[in-house]
């Protein structure tokens, strides 16, 4: 595991998409949770993904009923992570929506998900 670069400063780069595989992917009652590292900072990043919107009458997520891995794919995989390392990066602006290095990308279902 390479360790966090903490010197690298912010910048705002789109890292296309990732594998799956890069990532942990599980679920917490009504949210997906996406845990690994950051692919430029290689700090842990971390991000959550509510599943449904709250108080909408669209898709029913039943608690009883985990998520399954293809469900938990489906869920992120409109989605863009941004590195959430928590290290305030060099030169990271006053006001940033999220802590860390800039860094932004989105996650390639693994294959045979369905999705």
């Amino acid at each position: 595991m390479t360790a966090h670069d903490l010197d690298l400063p912010y910048a705002q780069l789109d890292l296309g998409a990732r594998e799956e595989s890069e990532f942990q992917l599980t679920s917490v009652s009504s949210t997906v949770v996406v845990k690994g590292p950051c692919p430029r900072c290689h700090g842990t990043s971390k991000t959550d993904f509510p599943v449904g919107v709250v108080g909408s009458k669209g898709v029913p997520w039943r608690r009883d009923k985990p998520l399954t891995p293809e469900k938990r794919s489906a869920v992120v995989a409109d989605e863009v992570l941004y590195c959430e390392c928590g290290f305030g990066h060099p030169e990271l602006p006053e006001g940033a929506l999220f802590v860390g290095c800039g860094a932004y990308w989105r996650i390639k279902p693994a294959s045979g998900s369905g999705t």
